[in-house]
């Protein structure tokens, strides 16, 4: 069923042994052959029995996209076997579809809701891929989707893909459970049977200095965000002064306790009703921070002025605009609002230096934020390089999304070299294969080290790459780096030991009976 000439590596035959016969979690860094694996044991699956059908997962459409191209260049099928599921296409014309196919390919909530309405039967599906599984946790789709597989299907069987499972025993344990996991086969670029196929990634950070025109702009939201906290210091929804996104979240958890009680027995309201606002307002600003001191003035213009024209902002937003203090931010953003992030000038530096030594080079620049996107693709412009942006299919406020077929297009165009610098956001990070590409720059720190690892994955996967790590001194950025690193680390010692106590699911919540002991003999 491969195809003729097709070498898989002997680690990739091994692993596929193993997860032709259990529900195996694979967990292999970028660019070593995740898919390859998949195929191998779908290959297995399909020759087994001919009404049997695999199913392959992704998060997102360009993601499936690929997959569907990579299952049909390398497996040997009729044709109409290869079928591609997503939500624009009519529920009638799934279900007719998934009759006749033998592979597909689809976004967990389009299966997930077919099955729902009775439209697909997973009986016969004799293997589901998961890929990127580490979003199996809490609410996310797959979760739901492999409980209903395990119940439904005549012989189940579960692989999981990812590169990076969590920094923490529980997230990798709530994996396991959630997925039914039996086997872990887990690989580092280390490991003897892996390293001889791992290209280096050289991995550098560039600090620059937040500039000195943002100084009054940054120092009046930090007045304005001190004036919140200390007010939620006060009523005891908070814990210290230092104050992180977090800690304000947590703060939430605790106003929405005190509420409910306060509403229990009849209590004073009207200060919990305050804290609410103190801490939605004091989010807000800590967010606006964020953006100018990561980000610049440009951007920070553009949240300021989203957030007044948003229709549907609550009391805490509608209050906070109004706010004397808060105006004086936003003339404050306008006056310096074509300042540069001295970011701009020091990626423009980079990406100038990496083309010198190698023009036909291929470069992506990851940012979170689509106003960044916009200002970095202008930039590129301006100093004579060829860029395009790379962003999700929902539109949003100033910026429109990219569709399947025009995020489909852009990679073709980046790989052909008609542009040579994709400037993406989230969306490019995860499980797209992009060959050949030389640098990515991050525009910014990430706090999470599933993304750190991803957009790091983006080079060095067939060729020696390069990662240059933009970090704005004194802000967030320098928390965020630390941290993920610091979490990378935990997350290589956990997996190594992933594979020794198989996690089992719940069947049932506890009750206070199973605490209750039992009756001596």
């Amino acid at each position: 069923m491969l195809r003729e000439g097709l070498s898989p590596r002997k680690y990739q035959e091994q692993i596929a042994e193993v997860a032709s016969k259990v529900n195996t979690l694979v967990v292999l860094p970028t660019g070593l052959g995740k898919t390859m694996i998949a195929m191998l044991v779908a290959s297995r699956i399909l020759g087994e029995g001919a009404r049997s059908k695999v199913v392959v997962l992704a998060p997102t459409r360009p993601l499936v996209l690929q997959h569907l191209n990579a299952f049909k260049a390398q497996l040997e099928l009729p044709e109409g076997s290869f079928v591609l599921l997503t939500g624009t296409v009519d529920p009638g014309d799934r279900e007719v579809a998934w009759l006749k196919a033998r592979v597909v390919f689809a976004t967990p909530q389009t299966v997930f809701n077919d099955v729902k309405h009775g439209r697909v039967s997973l009986r016969e599906v004799a293997l589901m891929v998961f890929d990127e599984a580490h979003r199996s946790v809490k609410d996310y789709t797959y979760t739901g989707l492999a409980q209903a597989y395990k119940e439904s299907a005549d012989r189940p069987l579960i692989l999981g893909l990812t590169a990076s499972p969590g920094a923490t025993k529980e997230k990798v344990n709530e994996i396991k459970r959630n997925l039914f996991i039996e086997k872990v086969e887990a690989r580092s670029e280390e490991s003897d049977d892996v390293s001889e196929y791992v290209e280096e990634t050289k991995m550098e950070t560039v600090r620059v200095r937040v500039p000195e025109e943002y100084y009054e702009v940054t120092l009046r939201l930090r007045e304005l965000f001190n004036e919140k906290v200390k007010r939620l210091l006060n009523g005891g929804f908070l814990r210290s002064n230092k104050v992180s996104k977090k800690a304000l979240l947590e703060a939430r958890a605790t106003i929405s306790a005190r509420l409910k009680s306060a509403q229990a027995s009849g209590g004073q309201r009207g200060y919990i009703f305050g804290a609410i606002m103190n801490q939605a307002q004091a989010v807000t600003i800590l967010h606006a921070i964020e953006v100018v001191e990561t980000q610049g003035a440009s951007p920070l213009l553009k949240y300021l002025e989203k957030l007044r024209d948003r229709p549907d902002k609550g009391k805490s937003a509608s209050s906070l605009i109004k706010d004397p203090k808060w105006l004086r931010i936003e003339d404050e953003a306008l006056k310096i609002s074509a300042v540069p992030h001295s970011k701009i000038p020091a990626m423009l530096s980079i990406v100038k230096t990496q083309f010198s030594k190698k023009e036909d080079s291929r470069v992506i620049v990851f940012t979170q934020y689509r106003d960044t996107i916009e200002d970095i693709v202008t930039a590129l412009g301006e100093a004579g390089h060829t860029a395009s942006r790379f962003v999700g299919q929902s539109d949003r406020t100033g910026s429109k999304g990219m569709d399947q077929e025009t995020q489909s297009e852009a990679l073709k165009s980046f790989e052909r070299g008609e542009f040579k610098v994709l400037v993406s956001s989230s969306i490019g990070e995860e499980g797209l294969h992009v060959p050949d590409v030389d640098l990515v720059v991050f525009y910014e720190a990430v706090p999470s080290e599933i993304r750190y690892i991803q957009r790091r994955g983006r080079t060095g996967r067939t060729r020696e790459g390069r990662v240059v790590i933009l970090l704005a001194e004194g802000t967030i950025d320098e928390s965020y780096y630390y941290s993920t690193l610091f979490k990378e680390n935990r997350m290589r010692e956990l997996v190594k030991h992933a594979d020794e106590k198989p996690a089992r699911r719940r069947t049932k919540a506890p009750t206070l009976m199973d605490f209750v002991p039992g009756e001596a003999a």
